[in-house]
C-alpha cells in the first residue's frame, strides 16, 4: 500500500476554507458584508455553537482577546449578541446569539442558498454530485478527529 503524505492532505483540506471564503462568504452581495471581517467571524461561530467564553470566540475567530471584546461590544449594541456571566464562575463572560440575529440568519441563508445555488448554476449534474459526495466523505472523516486542542494530541511523526 501506498504511503499517504499526510501533510499533503491537511494541506489540500486547509486550503478549502479560503476558497470557500473567496468564492462566496467575502462577496459584495453577501447578507452579511455590512458587519467587518471579524464580526462575520463571531457570528458564524455563535451559529455553530449556542454560547461561547471570550476566549473561544478569540481561538475559534483567531484574533486578540482585545479584539473580541471590541467586536463582542459593537455586536452588542447592533443587537446581534448577548453577554451573560456564568453563574458558577461569575469571572467567565459568555456570549451567544439574540433571537434577532438568529431570525436575521435563517432569513439571510435562505437568500444565500439561491445565491449559491445560482453560482452554481454552470457546474454539471455529475459534478455537483462528485462534490457533494465529496463533502459528505470529508465531514465523515473529519467527524473522527479527536476534539482535542492539537497541542494536547501525541505527537506521530510519519502517520
Amino acid at each position: 500500500m501506498e504511503k499517504v503524505d499526510r501533510k499533503a492532505v491537511i494541506r489540500e483540506l486547509m486550503s478549502i476554507h479560503p476558497l470557500f471564503r473567496k468564492k462566496f462568504l467575502n462577496r459584495v452581495d453577501h447578507p452579511f458584508n455590512s458587519l467587518s471581517k471579524s464580526q462575520r467571524g463571531v457570528v458564524m461561530a455563535l451559529g455553530l455553537y449556542p454560547a461561547m467564553n471570550m476566549g473561544q470566540l478569540a481561538v475559534e475567530t483567531n484574533v486578540s482577546l482585545q479584539q473580541i471584546t471590541k467586536t463582542v461590544n459593537a455586536l452588542e449594541d447592533m443587537g446581534y449578541v448577548r453577554r451573560y456571566t456564568d453563574r458558577a464562575n461569575r469571572r467567565q463572560v459568555w456570549v451567544s446569539l439574540t433571537e434577532q440575529c438568529q431570525e436575521q440568519i435563517r432569513n439571510s441563508c435562505d437568500a444565500h442558498d439561491g445565491l449559491l445555488v445560482k453560482s452554481f448554476a454552470g457546474v454539471s449534474d455529475a459534478d455537483m454530485l462528485r462534490l457533494q459526495q465529496a463533502a459528505q466523505t470529508i465531514n465523515e472523516i473529519i467527524s473522527q478527529m479527536e476534539d482535542r486542542p492539537l497541542q494536547e494530541l501525541p505527537a506521530k511523526e510519519g502517520k
